[in-house]
């Protein structure tokens, strides 16, 4: 099938099966060899995205197959806009088509919405840096892995995010300067974290509290000063690369990168 041919029947398509990374549980993100590009790898077959993940088990990587059905298909592909792919390719049988997301998926904001909470950046330095950190045995894998963790510390100062709260008559809480309760999640081994969101995408995987809808958009320097006495610390995005921010964590970035933080 030629490219044109696959673009045209493309809304025919009943199933699609991303490749997902174990390590982020986020899809798994290459970057393309001729243009830089930032991209997700679906397959139109079951069987052949197996084959796929069969393939890089020598390389240590965790891969998976994710089963996208029809109705579904737009929110994903639209999902990956906030995650930070840029590029997709598609394996259809033995044809590779590949394409900038947006001449798959035309995202457009409707007059008078405010631009979403998102944050491309963090998203990829963190996927990439779970995808490496977990497999690095050489050295040049471990300098890999410092360079992305920096990368990614880097983004953790310089983003905003969405930290959902409810409303409380009670008491004041200082550390917002608001009378509301900031959401906790607490682990399987009993420790409390407030959880942080890049975007709404992320939220919705978990869905933490029912009825849960108010969002405080919060810099890197208002988090800063959030009063941690009955929480371990912080928790960005719970529902997949659950990244962990304690106290030592968010004095050790403030101290490399505070100076970019918003």
């Amino acid at each position: 099938m030629t490219d044109q041919e696959f673009r045209e029947n493309f809304t025919k398509i009943e199933v699609l099966y991303p490749i997902f990374c174990n390590f982020s549980r986020m899809p798994y993100i290459e970057c393309d060899n001729d243009t830089c590009s930032d991209k997700a790898i679906i397959f139109t077959d079951e069987e052949n995205a197996k084959r796929f993940t069969e393939s890089y088990k020598d390389s240590r990587q965790s891969l998976s197959v994710v089963t996208i059905k029809k109705e579904s298909i737009l929110y994903f592909l639209a999902s990956l806009y906030s995650a930070g792919f840029d590029m997709i390719d598609f394996y259809d049988g033995d044809d590779i088509h590949s394409y900038t997301l947006d001449q798959i998926v035309n995202r457009t904001l409707q007059p008078g919405m405010k631009k979403p909470i998102e944050n491309p950046a963090l998203q990829l330095s963190i996927m990439y840096f779970l995808q490496i950190v977990h497999i690095a045995n050489t050295e040049e894998e471990r300098e890999e892995s410092r360079d992305r963790e920096e990368e990614m510390m880097a983004n953790i100062a310089r983003a905003v995010y969405m930290v959902p709260f409810s409303k409380r008559e009670e008491e004041e809480d200082e550390s917002v300067g608001n009378k509301v309760s900031l959401l906790q999640l607490t682990s399987g081994n009993g420790e409390t974290f407030i959880p942080l969101f890049t975007d709404m995408d992320e939220f919705l995987k978990i869905r933490p509290k029912e009825g849960t809808t108010n969002f405080l958009p919060m810099g890197f320097k208002q988090i800063r000063t959030i009063k941690l006495d009955n929480t371990s610390g912080f928790i960005i995005n719970p529902g997949s690369t659950h990244i962990q921010l304690t106290e030592s964590n968010i004095n050790a970035i403030d101290l490399r990168f505070g100076d970019q933080a918003k």
